[in-house]
């Protein structure tokens, strides 16, 4: 498909505001200050967005340490055990023991902190429960030591070295249950949902739809409950409804969506400052969608487009107003 052919999710909103406009902004680009400062708005919240990502992804880096240093730990303080001895040397057992029992306490206060309210000992995922496992075992291994009164010091040199790790693990822990819980904090301050799984910005990946001759770069795309839901931000004036032109634009994102990822979203999202909509996506909302695709692709062909409205309002705040052949005075 010719590049030319293939109309945005942004040419949508305009067509769905006026036809004409669309067409004379397509021929001619309009500076406006206007869609600047839209532009300015939207990179700001583009970088919020993926400050929310970075952050998640750092908690995922540091989980992954987690388990490897964890494993590590449980793999010494076992080796340990098994080179136990009964002889003499109880002294650097207890020592041990005691300070494995005071770490115990200090790794469960930086889970307690880790997140408000002490929610992070509920929180922790399947590998991150390793490391408390690991931690549990190198309690268990230093109480037996002792139990047995084993002198070897090789075992002692193996505790401390898994001691060590043990140590690395619930740091790397704590960074990673902080780094999720800041990320659940910006998440919140965004009022946002879910997990980021998309940030549109000019680098992003295009979205594109061959068989419909259709592209887009949603602001961002939410992973909600298995489902992908695109949502789009609007700066300006916050209207008191969604408006139409904005309707069809969310629309094609979820199309999108729908083709890329193999599964309908069952909505999408409209944002305009603090107030966010729903846009269910219905079958009906698809057929509109697609009738003003094939609309836009005949006047494509033709270059014939009119205005299809009767609003003075709607022609007073155009951008495209001065070279309009149709505009309302």
């Amino acid at each position: 498909m010719d590049r030319g052919d293939v109309i945005s999710a942004s040419d949508l909103e305009r067509y769905g505001y006026c036809p004409l406009s669309w067409w004379l902004g397509r021929q001619a680009k309009v500076h406006n200050a206007e869609l600047d400062e839209g532009d300015r708005i939207h990179r700001s919240k583009a970088d919020e967005y993926l400050r929310i990502t970075h952050a998640e992804e750092m908690a995922w880096d540091w989980e992954r340490m987690v388990f490897l240093f964890s494993l590590v730990a449980t793999v010494l303080a076992l080796t340990g055990i098994s080179l136990m001895r009964v002889d003499g040397g109880a002294d650097w057992g207890w020592a041990l023991t005691l300070l494995s029992i005071m770490w115990f306490f200090v790794v469960i206060a930086l889970l307690y902190l880790s997140a408000q309210k002490g929610r992070a000992l509920i929180m922790v995922r399947r590998q991150q429960m390793l490391a408390i496992v690991g931690l549990v075992m190198m309690v268990i291994a230093m109480n037996v030591g002792t139990l047995i009164e084993v002198d070897p010091l090789v075992s002692m040199i193996i505790e401390a070295l898994a001691l060590l790790w043990l140590i690395a693990a619930s740091f790397a822990l704590y960074r990673s249950l902080s780094a999720a819980q800041q990320a659940k904090e910006w998440m919140g301050e965004q009022k946002l949902e879910g997990k980021i799984h998309y940030v549109g910005t000019d680098s992003s990946p295009l979205y594109l739809s061959e068989s419909l001759g259709l592209s887009g770069r949603p602001d961002f795309v939410l992973e909600v409950n298995g489902n992908l839901i695109p949502g789009d931000l609007k700066t300006g004036r916050t209207p008191k409804g969604p408006l139409f032109s904005h309707i069809l634009q969310v629309a094609a994102y979820c199309v999108l969506i729908a083709e890329s990822s193999g599964k309908r979203p069952p909505y999408g999202l409209l944002v305009y400052g603090d107030m966010e909509h729903e846009i269910e996506f219905t079958d009906e909302l698809e057929k509109i969608l697609h009738n003003k695709l094939e609309e836009m692709h005949g006047i494509i062909v033709t270059g014939e487009a009119h205005r299809n409205h009767n609003r003075p309002g709607k022609c007073t705040t155009c951008s495209r107003r001065a070279s309009c052949p149709e505009r309302l005075n």
